[in-house]
């Protein structure tokens, strides 16, 4: 069996040596596609020598992967390896990408969703290294290796920044960087981040200037969108005031998908899209309207959510104080069922709430790890596991069931007159170590 550790760094030294043979070595190049598959064929050996029951999503990944490729090139079998690896990358990175992005809200509406929420960070890996081994052949292929002369056709910048953003979203969603960062070095990296793409944009600008395209205010305007928005979501701004939820460095790095998204969106639209059939026009806006579509549902149904929770405490409209403590009223206790949590707010921060062997527990419902929703976790044998990524905690106490030392703010609860009631502060919350 191959250790976890040393099972990421072979996978990742593998892709990371591939592309960078993809993109220097001709020979490869040419026989990009039997390269590929071979790569594939050794991630199938490694994944099985691993063993590892999370593992199997990866290794249904991998085989449909295979499946497409093989495919593509028995029905495509007139195109050189190059150009066909090269399309077929781009089709699999916009259909996995607009997968990753459904998968969110999705999450909301269906348990079954919900449990494969785990494997959309693997998703957007993906992604990011079909999108690079898209940029490998593409750059000496047809722009002999210059990023001016890729930059001439403006549909290319597109493509490079969803290149550029999820290239650190990769490294910095390995579980490591997210614990070890932090939160003032979070905002380091991202003024970093955004400094270095306005000047890669300024260089496209001079670029799309000396050659006197027609629609370099377009692009101008389409450029500060993306900057604006990544000055809102950046750790130094008003986000944490304007949203009920808590959010850190990595997270707010990660609601740049959106700035990727539509970067993608256009770089289709300006490129492959021009000369499509009709039906793969309307198969793409239908896609992208579906992924808009499902993210504005989420958002309304969480909002609706929120009204009905906030409804449900002020119908109770309930306090007691015991020993100077005040506790809220949340609900009446025939409310609950046996290991099933129930999101409230207390001091509009998000608390779940479980009836665990016939006593009631309340914990932040906010994970440690990446904020996932607690409530919706699975209770057994007095752990609460967050259906996200699998942290588990301690229902006593909040305590994380691992090496490292978070634990989850813990309320106390007490019955009255049938209604339950949770106390306005958390009794552990100053000895809680949270990440970033």
């Amino acid at each position: 069996m191959i250790k976890k550790t040393n099972f990421i760094f072979l996978i990742l030294f593998l892709a990371v040596l591939f592309l960078l043979s993809v993109f220097f070595i001709e020979f490869i190049r040419e026989n990009a596609f039997y390269s590929l598959i071979g790569l594939l064929v050794i991630y199938l050996v490694v994944y099985w020598r691993t063993r590892n029951k999370y593992e199997k999503y990866d290794v249904y990944l991998i085989l449909s992967l295979l499946a497409v490729f093989i495919a593509s090139r028995l029905i495509f079998g007139n195109l050189d390896q190059a150009t066909l690896t090269l399309r077929t990358s781009a089709i699999l990175a916009f259909i996995l990408i607009n997968l990753a992005l459904l998968i969110g809200p999705w999450s909301r509406f269906s348990d079954k969703i919900l449990k494969i929420y785990y494997y959309r960070r693997h998703l957007g890996v993906v992604v990011f290294l079909l999108g690079a081994f898209h940029a490998a052949i593409i750059m000496p292929l047809y722009f002999d290796f210059s990023l001016k002369n890729a930059f001439a056709s403006p549909f290319t910048f597109y493509g490079l920044t969803p290149f550029f953003i999820m290239l650190w979203m990769a490294i910095t969603s390995w579980d490591y960087m997210q614990k070890k960062v932090k939160a003032s070095d979070w905002k380091i990296i991202h003024a970093a981040l955004m400094i270095t793409y306005a000047f890669i944009y300024y260089y496209f600008y001079n670029i799309l200037k000396e050659f006197n395209d027609p629609n370099l205010f377009y692009h101008s305007i389409a450029i500060l969108f993306f900057l604006i928005f990544w000055v809102i979501v950046a750790p130094y701004s008003i986000i944490k005031k304007i949203m009920r939820t808590y959010v850190f460095g990595w997270k707010q790095l990660h609601v740049l998908i959106w700035v990727i998204y539509i970067s993608l969106v256009l770089h289709v639209l300006l490129g492959a899209l021009t000369a499509a059939a009709l039906f793969l026009k309307v198969v793409f806006y239908a896609s992208v309207a579906l992924v808009l579509g499902s993210h504005a549902a989420g958002w309304i149904s969480k909002i609706i959510e929120d009204k009905k929770i906030y409804s449900k405490i002020r119908s109770i409209n309930k306090e007691i104080i015991i020993n100077n403590k005040k506790y809220i009223g949340m609900a009446k206790i025939n409310d609950f069922k046996e290991n099933k949590g129930k999101k409230f707010y207390i001091n509009k921060k998000p608390v779940a709430v479980f009836k665990n062997e016939g006593k009631f527990i309340a914990v932040s419902n906010v994970c440690c790890h990446q904020k996932g929703p607690i409530h919706k976790g699975k209770v057994e044998y007095g752990t609460v596991e967050c259906p996200w990524h699998y942290w588990a905690y301690n229902l006593k106490d909040g305590k994380f069931m691992g090496k490292e030392n978070y634990c989850l703010p813990v309320y106390e609860t007490k019955v009255k007159d049938n209604i339950l009631f949770v106390s306005k502060e958390p009794i552990n919350d100053k000895s809680c170590y949270k990440l970033n």
